[in-house]
């Protein structure tokens, strides 16, 4: 009796391990196998910035008199500086992937989030193509295109990424669900081109991209009134408390990724963190 059990459960044991294998090679051939993008993906330079830094709304000034002629001269600001050079870690990664796209990186301690970040023409070319510009359905992590990250001078920098179910990519992301996880994880760590910036976490929350009149997706705000009425929004959405004070000056970050789940509505997961000075 006792090697007849012993014999079924070698069996069973035998049938497990064959459909594990079964089921893993399925997996590996469906992730591995060739991936063409939609023909409508391609990718286009980035264009000039549409609009300017927004300037602080300035006090008003008390009406003065017209100046004298014996007055001294008007002062005249000096030129600008002439633009700065690009980070060598920058230039080593643009060299070391051969892709000029490649403006910056991103990493946040204690996650698997550690990439090059890219930018082009679109949003939709880096959904579909990996650093090295090669169709792949991870697609990478890149800065939305109407963000100037060279001057990094925008009300919001959007940062995108897929939520992947192997753990890469922004799938980390969605773990900052859990307050622990969330207070433990407190600062982004991103170069641009010019900047090693350091980024302080304020709000996370689960949306989706129908919600009318609140578009995160806003990379700039024509009134400082209205920008301050977004950021306090948006810090009024988060699961989190936190003690981050923000003013109309604060300059945020956005990271964006899609939910796991849609079937309950969801479809971003939002991470949002204020610019350190």
């Amino acid at each position: 009796m006792q090697n007849k059990k012993l014999k079924y459960g070698l069996t069973a044991a035998l049938v497990c391990i064959l459909l594990i294998g079964a089921g893993l090679l399925i997996y590996n051939t469906y992730r591995n196998r060739a991936f063409v993008p939609p023909p409508y993906v391609a990718r286009e330079p980035i264009p000039e910035p549409t609009m300017p830094p927004r300037q602080p709304t300035p006090d008003p000034q008390p009406i003065e008199e017209p100046p004298d002629e014996n007055d001294e001269p008007e002062y005249i600001p000096p030129e600008p500086p002439p633009p700065r050079d690009i980070l060598p870690r920058v230039l080593q990664l643009r060299e070391q992937y051969n892709n000029p796209d490649i403006v910056g990186y991103i990493y946040i301690p204690n996650t698997n989030i550690s990439y090059p970040v890219l930018q082009t023409g679109n949003n939709e070319f880096y959904l579909y193509h990996d650093v090295h510009m090669q169709p792949n359905r991870d697609g990478s992590i890149f800065v939305d295109y109407e963000n100037n990250i060279h001057l990094l001078w925008d009300d919001n920098t959007i940062i995108f990424g897929h939520n992947m179910r192997g753990g890469n990519k922004f799938h980390n992301i969605r773990h900052f669900h859990g307050v622990n996880y969330f207070n433990d994880r407190r600062h982004i760590y991103l170069t641009t081109p010019h900047e090693e910036t350091i980024w302080e976490t304020f709000s996370f929350f689960a949306t989706t991209t129908q919600e009318p009149d609140r578009d995160y997706m806003i990379t700039n705000f024509p009134t400082e009134a209205m920008y301050f009425e977004f950021i306090q929004y948006m810090q009024s959405r988060s699961i989190h408390e936190t003690d981050v004070v923000l003013t109309p000056l604060c300059q945020i970050l956005i990271l964006s990724t899609c939910a796991s789940n849609n079937a309950s509505g969801i479809h971003r997961y939002v991470l949002l963190a204020r610019l350190m000075r």
